[in-house]
């Protein structure tokens, strides 16, 4: 049967998979209006409103923007999601902590120690001690948990022997002990204050009244107002970057246990913690900050484990459920940067355990995380060193896994992207980005933003319509049409990735340990796809002969990253995996086991590591579901999924600088048809069925995609599809080029001059701080009139649009800029006229845009055409289908 999916694409009924962030400052209601008219011209059938902040927040100047929304949405067809507080990040729930219970607040464990050695008769200490300088100096002292003694290392931190507890020596503000023989330290716990100052007034995430807070000054209100609306034109709430910021360092994306900061602590770590560990927790706290050897590490894994399901049960679940039984749903991020996702600071200590709430999974990619060209690490962005291998490698696979894994998501994954990248980034870098998500299995993006504030507003540009000033908005509706078209075409039938590999976070809970991302992207580069899963999901997993089943996903292996200890209870699931035949593949070291004995034995991992360069051969053979190249190319990633009558492949060359020309021999048997996205058009493409396989030969050129549908062609049945062709020699078009420019607050265009080469417009000599659109306009002879020709424009910065002999051939907003010139449009002598827009990043340098590598602006060619001649025999086979 002809897949369904694609006759939607044929038929223009695509669902939308895009919704921007439109941002509400406040300012004459009309404004709002226009924008988001704006946006639905853009061909964007949703929105999020955030208030970024609004000054009437939920209050009658935030209804009437609200309200005009809502109109405009249900006339245009449109829905509406709410970003769920005042400001970002969620969790000041609308300002309502500050008058909140104390029992509503955030509150952490703190820990400052003593030094002491004995023997020493009679030793006394000061139990309250205020800091002098810095941030704590104007904290109040917490409240005293405990006064606990631990013996220490001569030449070290490390803990030694049972905690002794000191509390009740304290009279009168002094702590007096009898110090026995040898080194100790003295700790003094208190709960109080602490973490992040700016995030001082948010809800405690740990603790459900308090998340409840946030639930009845924000969700209830809208939902009182617009009750009718939810399930219908409300489709939900958005949560941006929640986390557990609990370190003075805000954005300390490595702080984890060890440091020296607060932890975050209330009434239910103290007695989930006490639980898990079957004793009163207390005594064993500062082995949360000091090492102890294996009891530290049973105490750190335990704490991690006890927030982060905390952390999941009590804000992130909750918050779902809410949604749901509201007939909205639930979607948002938390910070995933450079490995945060699996620790404390801004991150929620587990990014599965997070999202698991959610209705779909969640990342986004701002400032400049991922960059094309930066697949390893690391490299400058607004955020310091960012890690290129996580970003690259590991930060979308993470949304998509969790889509594919968990049902509640129905496969559903989204990213917010491309904000405060700065004006440098326009349609071009955003197709790239697109591309970069979608191949990975994300399925909703997230544009970073809309914004009605007077332009140029500094807040985290890009901004699409910028207040009628970027140029590039006019063509903004063909980057909206191909996401769509791809995203519905790619949630076809069901994922097929080879492989699984562990989520590290329960590894380095525990100590040292290899990110996910590490092997993930070895298997990446050589076109073996994966999925990355937690450990949480061992104990349901299946195994059908030796492949193994989670969901509705299966693997031929489980990957697992090397580290120094693996809990006891994964380590068990591992070794039940390998009993059952699943091969278990450690990467680089094969970790000792933590946690309690079996049978009074300790647990030992029989497995022998490989190491990360013998990764890739050593699962190749264990798997005949993969996409094979040859010569192999580092840079290709691959989609794959199984719709029925045919198989969905999306291929892209992520390089930015080589062309890939390979032969791909692709895991199922059947004749090809390539899918145009950006045109919504079918062509058949030669290949050769070998058994199981297909061959057929690649060429992409840097940044490049192609969809391919390989089966039966009942997929395809009854839908038009052009026939396979050759080209002919490539002639270029030498010729003095006639420039004229326009800018979006002056469309008219005006003459410039005349270029004899082709040459970068934003050279120092010619236009180096213009933004808008440039006109070429040059002639050439020609011979043939008479047969179908492909214009190819060779390097372009960034939008290309073109007419031919007053023949509108289309536009183009990213490689390749290859327009299809139909017969007859050629004569004699041709006039062609090429609109090339840059971004505003010329007219426009913004502080985002500083962190970047600049491209030209202009035509650079060379500019060539071929004749397209249809290959005979599948031409009539062709012409029989459709």
């Amino acid at each position: 049967m002809t897949l369904q999916r694609l006759r939607d694409i044929v038929a223009g009924t695509v669902p939308n998979a895009i919704m921007p962030l439109f941002w509400q400052k406040g300012g004459p209601v009309e404004v709002v209006r226009e924008e988001m008219e704006r946006i639905a011209d853009a061909g964007i059938g949703a929105v999020i409103l955030e208030a970024r902040p609004h000054p009437q927040y939920l209050e009658d100047g935030w209804w009437r923007d609200v309200d005009a929304v809502l109109e405009i949405a249900r006339r245009r067809g449109m829905t509406v999601w709410f970003f769920d507080d005042d400001t970002f990040p969620t969790g000041h729930a609308g300002g309502a902590v500050e008058a909140a219970p104390a029992e509503l607040h955030r509150h952490f464990l703190s820990e400052r120690h003593t030094d002491a050695v004995g023997p020493a008769r009679g030793a006394s200490f000061i139990v309250e001690r205020r800091a002098l300088w810095g941030p704590d100096a104007a904290r109040e002292p917490g409240e005293l948990l405990r006064v606990l003694a631990f013996r220490r290392a001569e030449d070290s931190d490390e803990l030694t022997g049972d905690p002794v507890d000191l509390t009740d020596r304290i009279v009168d503000g002094v702590l007096h002990w009898d110090i026995p023989d040898g080194w100790w330290r003295v700790f003094f716990l208190e709960v109080g204050e602490g973490g992040s100052a700016r995030h001082a007034q948010h809800i405690d995430y740990l603790n459900a009244a308090s998340t409840q807070l946030l639930i009845d000054t924000v969700y209830e209100r809208i939902h009182e107002r617009y009750a009718d609306e939810f399930g219908a034109t409300i489709a939900g709430f958005f949560s941006d970057e929640p986390g557990l910021y609990n370190d003075p360092d805000t954005f300390d994306f490595d702080s984890r246990l060890g440091k020296a900061v607060p932890l975050p602590w209330n009434d239910d770590v103290a007695a989930r913690l006490s639980e898990r560990l079957g004793q009163d927790a207390v005594p064993l706290l500062p082995l949360l900050w000091m090492p102890g050897g294996e009891r530290g590490r049973e105490v750190r894994y335990a704490f991690m484990d006890t927030v982060s399901r905390l952390y999941s049960e009590n804000f992130g679940r909750r918050l779902g459920d809410w949604c749901r039984a509201h007939g909205v749903e639930y979607i948002g991020h938390v910070i995933e940067d450079n490995g945060s996702h699996a620790r404390l600071g801004p991150g929620a200590g587990h990014y599965f355990r997070a999202m698991a709430g959610q209705d779909m999974a969640g990342v986004d990619i701002i400032g400049g995380q991922v960059v094309p060209g930066f697949s390893r690490g690391p490299f400058g962005n607004i955020g310091g060193a960012a890690d290129g291998e996580f970003f690259h490698f590991g930060l979308a696979k993470l949304a998509s896994s969790a889509a594919h894994l968990d049902p509640l998501k129905q496969g559903r994954a989204m990213c917010e992207t491309i904000g405060a990248y700065g004006w440098y980034a326009g349609l071009r870098l955003f197709t790239w980005l697109t591309n970069h998500l979608l191949v990975r299995g994300v399925t909703h993006v997230v544009p970073h933003a809309f914004s009605p504030a007077p332009f140029p507003d500094p807040d985290c540009p890009p901004h699409f319509y910028a207040r009628g000033n970027n140029p590039q908005y006019p063509l903004q509706h063909l980057l909206s049409a191909y996401t769509n078209r791809l995203s519905h075409l790619l949630q076809s039938g069901g994922h097929v990735a080879p492989f699984a590999v562990l989520y590290h976070a329960d590894a380095e809970w525990l100590g040292d340990a290899m990110p996910f991302e590490r092997p993930l992207g070895l298997l990446m580069e050589a076109q073996l796809d994966a999925d990355v899963v937690p450990a949480d999901v061992l104990l349901d997993a299946g195994v059908d002969g030796s492949t193994l089943t989670l969901g509705g996903e299966t693997y031929d292996a489980l990957i697992v990253p090397g580290s120094a200890y693996l809990p006891a209870h994964v380590a068990l699931e591992l070794l039940r995996l390998d009993d059952a035949g699943v091969p278990v593949v450690f990467v680089g070291s094969v970790p000792d086991v933590s946690g309690p004995r079996v049978d009074g034995n300790a647990l030992k991992l029989r497995f022998r590591p490989v190491s990360e360069k013998g990764l890739v051969p050593a699962v190749q053979g264990m798997s005949d579901r993969a996409v094979r190249l040859d010569p192999p190319c580092a840079s290709v990633r691959v989609l794959r999924r199984d719709a029925g009558d045919a198989d969905v492949f999306m291929v892209v060359n992520e390089s930015v600088r080589d062309t890939v020309r390979a032969t791909a021999t692709l895991p199922r048997a059947g004749e090809i048809v390539a899918f145009d996205a950006a045109t919504g058009t079918l062509t058949e493409v030669p290949g050769r069925v070998d058994g199981r396989t297909t061959s057929v030969s690649l060429e992409l050129g840097p940044g490049e995609s192609v969809v391919l549908l390989v089966g039966s062609p009942t997929a395809w049945e009854g839908l038009p599809v052009r026939p396979a062709a050759e080209l002919g020699d490539a002639v270029e078009l030498v010729s003095t080029w006639t420039v004229a420019t326009a800018t979006a607050s002056e469309p008219a265009f005006s003459e410039w001059g005349e270029l004899d080469g082709l040459r970068p417009l934003s050279d120092p000599d010619l236009l180096p701080r213009f933004s808008g659109t440039a006109r070429y306009t040059a002639s050439f002879d020609s011979r043939d009139d008479a047969a179908e020709h492909v214009l190819d424009l060779g390097q372009v910065f960034e939008l290309a649009s073109v007419r031919l002999n007053g023949v509108d051939l289309g536009s183009r907003i990213a490689p390749p800029y290859v327009f299809d010139v139909p017969a007859g449009v050629l004569a004699g002598r041709n006039t062609m006229e090429v609109e090339v827009t840059n971004t505003l990043a010329k007219a426009q340098p913004d502080f985002f845009s500083a962190f970047a590598q600049q491209d030209p602006s202009g035509l650079l060619g060379p500019v060539t055409i071929a004749a397209r001649t249809p290959l005979s025999s599948t031409a009539e086979t062709s012409k029989d289908r459709a």
